[in-house]
């Protein structure tokens, strides 16, 4: 939900004549802290107030005028904000059966799309039944499916095939696996909890979700297996179709071991690193050993390869995420894992059907427990994931992990405070001046944390008595985070920190999310593109993202050595990671911003995307080189 529009209004002055009246100011919104909240008084679970609609609809309706209303109000730039709001409203329109006001706003999102696979999908199956139901107003009859099948892929073969490819892929593998009894078990699951903690006043963005869910189950399930019939139909129809030239791969370089060049330190932070995979590429301490002491009496034990803290952001140990909340079978969770990045491509194999089959099963408290073990198991896979592709074909990189273990519950155990993000900002700290210490050169970032991601965790707990209380209590905390990690950045300037944007599609700094926000000569943000330069539709752009390069389905290990393919801005900032590295060991007396110009000044324009870059690893070492 995020919202616009302008009202003027006609004043008729002293004899009769008509003038316009000055527009009362919008408010500037800069940051999503800066946009309203609401809340509303419900009674029930969340199921209850989807389903009934003595509870739904006086919900609706009101959530739609303070919607409208915001627009009216508020002065919202950010194109990502604009289209969720303009997206909420298309969908209670939806629900309250007027869909041509739907349309409507479902075109004014789509007029804010930049990226093409987006701006073309936008709006084709909401027009399609529009069509179909001049045909049959009965929507579960045959002579309405086939209407909206035939005008969604008329529509849909109009279009070109490449840009609009993998949604397709996408959602003919959903159609497997979603049923209405998993989408009001994963309802549940989310939102109940939360209704709970807040007796029963619910936040904007939880009634939002209330409302989209709702359009779900009594539309969206009908649907999305015609759709996915027309979808594979057009797949099949280009089955044998060229595939885009793939421009990432020609771009790639490895540096020969007998290359005239220095070993660097390269910074893993992240969830940690399965070093066994790596034996030849890992910087060593040489004043610890493996004996559960902290021998070197630095406040680490056994830090022998890098650090870790703990979900307190206190020192721990092992160089890879903790597993101890680990709910289900270890190795089915990384076979699901594997097997939903193959269904996203539109691979059919006995791993994906088995995922497909056991999502469908889910309910109540193991879809819970499933949710969370997927996000635990996704977090522990990552840094391994990350580090592969930050020591690709360099046999000079030495890496260190600065291991975290991050929050991954979709409801938290327990709602932050001040003192954690004075305890998460001093372990920032810490890490750095471990880096420093360490002689470390570059550090790859590929996470981020925003403001609002404290304000749910509050949400979720029911922490404070108003909204704006709960907004204030995230602020202090995000600031001790934000300062901790900007003072630390900044005290290590012979360090080139690389970050990822985010995948959300949002802006950087109107999300504030941190490191990737920051403005600081030693920190380059970095964006993702496919493998033929085409921007990813989850990427989060900014100002500051000039940098972009391959993160869609990136071939790496992960703990046990596995290869698979992932896809994220976590998968392109290591590439970037990868060849400030190798330019620092070909030219190790560069300093941050040399190796940042080198990268620059060798990248290729991004196609229809002004002021953009893809990195081009082989040009820019050839330069350096030479």
């Amino acid at each position: 939900m995020r919202r616009f529009s302008v009202v003027l209004a006609l004043a008729v002055l002293a004899g009769g004549s008509v003038a316009w009246a000055q527009p009362t100011p919008k408010i500037e919104v800069k940051t999503a802290d800066d946009l309203p909240r609401h809340r509303y008084k419900v009674e029930g679970k969340a199921l209850e107030l989807i389903t009934d609609d003595a509870k739904f609809r006086p919900l609706l309706d009101h959530v739609l005028a303070d919607t409208l209303d915001d627009l009216q109000k508020y002065d919202i730039k950010d194109p990502s904000t604009l289209r969720g709001y303009y997206d909420f409203i298309a969908a209670a329109y939806t629900v309250k059966g007027d869909l041509s006001t739907a349309l409507e706003y479902t075109l004014k999102a789509k007029d804010l799309e930049t990226k093409d696979q987006e701006k073309l999908m936008r709006g084709q199956a909401l027009q399609a039944r529009i069509a179909a139901l001049k045909v049959s107003k009965d929507e579960s009859s045959e002579p309405f499916a086939a209407a909206f099948k035939a005008e969604l892929k008329r529509n849909l073969q109009a279009l070109p095939f490449e840009p609009i490819k993998d949604r397709m892929v996408a959602i003919r593998a959903q159609s497997k696996m979603v049923t209405r009894q998993l989408v009001e078990a994963s309802v549940s699951n989310q939102l109940d909890p939360i209704i709970d903690a807040n007796k029963g006043e619910i936040p904007a963005e939880i009634a939002s979700s209330i409302v989209s869910t709702r359009a779900t189950l009594d539309y969206g399930l009908r649907l999305l297996p015609l759709m996915a019939e027309v979808y594979g139909d057009i797949l099949d129809e280009h089955a044998n179709a060229q595939a885009a030239a793939d421009l990432w791969t020609p771009r790639l370089v490895s540096l020969p071991a007998d290359t005239k060049a220095t070993p660097v330190v390269v910074g893993i932070w992240d969830s940690g690193v399965d070093t066994s995979l790596y034996p030849n590429q890992l910087w060593t301490n040489p004043a610890e050993k493996a004996d559960g002491k902290d021998d070197d009496h630095n406040g680490f034990v056994d830090d022998i390869h890098g650090i870790a803290f703990g979900e307190d952001h206190t020192p721990t140990t092992g160089p890879l995420a903790s597993l101890a909340g680990l709910k289900g079978d270890k190795q089915q969770r990384i076979d699901f894992l594997v097997a939903s990045q193959d269904m996203q491509t539109g691979v059919t194999n006995p791993g994906v059907e088995a995922f497909q089959n056991y999502m469908k099963s889910l309910t109540g408290d193991a879809l819970k427990d499933f949710t969370d073990d997927m996000s635990l198991i996704g977090g522990y896979v990552h840094g391994t994931h990350v580090a592969g592709i930050a020591s690709a074909g360099n046999p000079f990189a030495r890496l260190l992990h600065i291991t975290e273990n991050w929050p991954y519950k979709a409801i938290p155990d327990h709602a932050p405070t001040i003192e954690e993000g004075k305890a998460w900002g001093d372990s920032m700290r810490q890490a750095v001046a471990y880096l420093k210490k360490a002689n470390v050169r570059v550090v790859n970032m590929s996470w981020r944390v925003g403001r609002s991601a404290f304000e749910g965790m509050l949400e979720a707990k029911g922490v404070g008595k108003t909204a704006e209380e709960r907004a204030e209590l995230s602020r202090k905390i995000f600031a001790e985070m934000r300062q901790g990690l900007e003072e630390a950045i900044k005290s290590a300037p012979d360090i080139l920190f690389v970050a990822g944007s985010g995948n959300e599609d949002n802006d950087v700094d109107f999300a504030e999310y941190i490191p990737a926000g920051l403005r600081l000569p030693n920190l380059l943000t970095v964006g993702a593109v496919d493998d033929h330069d085409k921007m990813t539709t989850f990427s989060t752009t900014g100002k500051n993202v000039e940098l972009y390069a391959n993160g869609y389905r990136v071939e790496s290990m992960i703990p046990g050595g596995r290869k698979v393919n992932l896809s994220g801005t976590s998968m392109a900032a290591p590439q970037v990671t990868n060849l400030a590295a190798k330019i620092i060991a070909l030219k190790p007396t560069l300093t941050p911003q040399q190796v940042i110009d080198a990268i620059k000044s060798n990248a290729d324009p991004l196609p229809g995307q002004p002021g953009r870059y893809v990195i081009d690893p082989k040009k820019t070492i050839a330069a350096i080189q030479h």
